[in-house]
């Protein structure tokens, strides 16, 4: 039948718990963070309805001015953990609530224009309704919770963060594809496979594998001409900056009441130049033609680098055009937000803006350096170095810091033994198999890495060989398998093995009664089909290849479970 379940876990694992961060990801106080922007997000609706007058200069010129600077310098994958509106949409998990729907197709596809469309609709609701009242801001902030426990409840894993939340895209856009902090990674502890190129796996894996995406390109060359034309509205509705910059926006209750009529003085024009436009109008008006101008300045870049690069190299200038553009707009969509974002209180304190603007300029220049030497070809090298050294052999020598420093030196020392070579090729060809299985590299990627096999040393015709070989595995396993298994699949079914490995030690050890509907629920929050159920049955159970059910695995897990109970009560009592 089997032997018992190999698997070496904790027994006394929950495995709901999330995963402990380690020193780097900043461990504690990324969880203190987390319950301060929790308290504070909550703060918000309660400061909207009992201080009304203030609420609007403290939320829009204070809390949020400062978010996207924070997410840049605490990290994508760090924010992503402390986010409040993600800890509204994962609610329903914890409650065992959570829904079983995936994003369909068309989602996955325009995902970037439905996020961008959410944000439009906020930044136009901000200049009609919420800039400056209370109770609006208060509204806002509980709709927007609400929809995001709703979408967790209908959906599975971090749907809600990936393809709705207006936050989403701005947190992809100021840290792709390598922010100014290098990051772990803030995958779900149980693991759904809600989205193809997860980023909370690999933000930059995501990125280039989105790169030639029409809807993202789209956003995100627009959102830079976006956030210039929310401010520039300010100007056009009242002829001057000193309504934006003077803060008297932030205490104008009661304005949705008017913004849908035709102006008829200065308080109520949708344009200083044409008032009779009722200021919702001109409000969208505004954004949307901004938003086109940026894309259309944007596209125009791209298409002039991606001429300058080497006719028969088209798809890599094409990629390289895009990155750089991409890089840039992010740097003008910066740069342009806090020239106004937060001005009106930074104001109070004559030198302050001053000194704030130049240390935006420095960390978005920072960052900008330190993603335009980024190319998917470093990212694939990267990828197959890190498998590569993972396999380091050398105690008496730590592995430098430096990922090509460390590559070189572990390649120089497998050489200096007579079976070096050998024991070289098999380091590659494993790397290369786990960067394949892992999905963040694609075979042709793989041979395009000439700077990687030279310094390796590694002859052209042994690396068509071990390819080859891996090719032939890779037939192998399709013929089994009808689908190839994608980072999020494997991350998916690796987690579901660990929690189900955790429940089978508890209940062999006595600690829990066998229940059938308990795995069923494990393999409904895991969003597991039966087949991959079974399979990680097999796994964990000793080996069975057919036939095997979920039935005949608690069967004998049963059966042991009685077995022992019975050795028990046969021995003589001391």
């Amino acid at each position: 039948m089997g032997a018992a379940p190999t698997a070496r876990h904790d027994p006394h694992a929950v495995p709901a718990a999330p995963p402990r961060l380690r020193p780097e990801d900043g461990g504690q106080w990324v969880v203190l963070f987390g319950r301060a922007a929790l308290l504070i997000f909550c703060a918000v609706p309660a400061l909207g309805f009992l201080l009304p007058r203030y609420t609007g200069r403290i939320v829009w010129t204070v809390v949020v001015a400062a978010l996207p600077l924070f997410i840049i310098l605490v990290g994508y994958h760090r924010w992503r953990r402390i986010c409040p509106l993600a800890f509204f949409a994962q609610l329903p998990a914890r409650w065992n609530l959570g829904g079983t729907r995936r994003a369909g197709p068309w989602l996955e596809a325009n995902y970037p224009l439905v996020v961008f469309s959410v944000f439009f609709v906020s930044l136009w609701l901000r200049l009609v309704a919420t800039n400056g009242d209370g109770p609006a801001i208060a509204v806002f902030f509980l709709l927007l919770s609400a929809a995001a426990f709703l979408f967790g409840v209908l959906y599975t894993g971090k749907s809600w963060c990936n393809f709705i939340c207006p936050v989403s895209f701005v947190e992809k856009i100021y840290t792709e594809p390598s922010g100014l902090r290098d990051t772990s990674n803030s995958q779900c502890a149980r693991c759904t496979a809600c989205k193809k190129s997860c980023p909370d796996i690999n933000e930059e894996n995501g990125y280039w594998k989105e790169i030639a995406s029409h809807p993202r390109r789209f956003v995100m060359l627009a959102f830079p001409g976006l956030v210039f034309g929310f401010y520039f509205y300010y100007f056009l509705q009242s002829g001057t900056w000193d309504y934006y910059f003077g803060g008297s926006w932030t205490r104008q209750p009661g304005l949705y009441r008017v913004a849908f009529l035709s102006g008829h003085d200065a308080a109520t024009a949708g344009f200083f130049f044409y008032p009779r436009i009722p200021r919702a109008a001109a409000a969208f008006l505004t954004l949307a033609v901004c938003a086109g101008a940026g894309f259309l300045l944007f596209s125009l870049a791209e298409r002039l680098l991606a001429r300058r690069g080497e006719p028969r190299d088209a798809e890599v200038n094409t990629v390289r055009a895009r990155h750089i553009t991409l890089s840039v707009a992010a740097f003008a969509a910066l740069v342009t937000f806090y020239t106004f974002a937060g001005a009106p209180t930074l104001r109070l304190v004559p030198w302050l803006p001053h000194f704030f603007i130049v240390a935006v300029v420095l960390v978005a220049t920072l960052s900008l350096v330190r993603r335009l030497p980024r190319s998917r070809q470093t990212f694939a090298e990267e990828t197959l170095a890190r498998n590569f050294l993972k396999r380091w052999e050398w105690p008496d020598v730590a592995p430098p810091r430096d990922l090509r420093e460390a590559f070189l030196l572990h390649t120089i020392r497998l050489r200096e033994t007579s079976e070096g070579y050998a024991r070289l090729l098999a380091a590659y060809k494993e790397a290369v198999r786990e960067a394949l299985a892992d999905g963040f590299v694609t075979p042709d990627a793989v041979n395009l890495l000439d700077g990687l096999r030279n310094q390796l040393q590694i002859k052209l015709p042994d690396h068509e060989k071990i390819m080859a070989a891996l090719a032939a595995e890779e037939a192998s396993r399709l013929r089994e398998s009808a689908t190839a298994l994608s980072a999020e699949k494997r991350l998916q079914l690796t987690t579901y093995k660990q929690a189900l490995g955790d429940y089978f030690v508890t209940v062999l050890g006595g600690e829990k009664q066998l229940d059938e509907g308990f795995v069923r629920r494990l393999q409904r929050e895991f969003q597991v089909t039966e087949t991959e159920h079974n399979a990680t049955l097999v796994e964990l159970l000793g080996g069975v290849s057919d036939g095997y059910s979920s039935t005949m695995a608690l069967g004998f897990l049963q059966s042991w479970r009685a077995g022992q109970a019975a050795s028990a009560a046969k021995r003589p009592a001391k």
